[in-house]
């Protein structure tokens, strides 16, 4: 009986850390790439930029940044998503973009 006591004093503490860290989030490097593959794929992007090739990608804050190409620049915002009720897994988001600011003809 003294057994079973201290196999449930060290596994129940166990079973508990775990959740707590329910949420299986990416590691940042593939979060980040994430992203980045979001941003470069959103048709909002695609159209504010034309056939002007995108020259440059910058993280300018949590979950913002500001795409560039040689004349045109653009805000982008992360926006997470709420994961459904009792699921765990990687962040949830969407992509919102400004209005692009552009300098000459495009």
């Amino acid at each position: 009986m003294r057994r079973a006591y201290l196999t449930l004093a060290f596994l129940l503490p166990a079973s508990m850390a775990g959740l707590a860290e329910a949420r299986a989030a990416l590691a940042p490097n593939y979060q980040r790439l994430a992203e980045l593959r979001a941003i470069l794929e959103d048709p909002a992007v695609i159209a504010a930029f034309g056939v002007a090739p995108i020259a440059r990608i910058a993280r300018v804050g949590p979950d913002s940044y500001l795409v560039a190409s040689e004349t045109c620049q653009l805000s982008v915002r992360i926006v997470g998503q709420p994961l459904p009720s009792g699921m765990v897994g990687p962040r949830r988001f969407s992509v919102s973009a400004g209005k692009a600011s552009c300098r000459g003809a495009r």
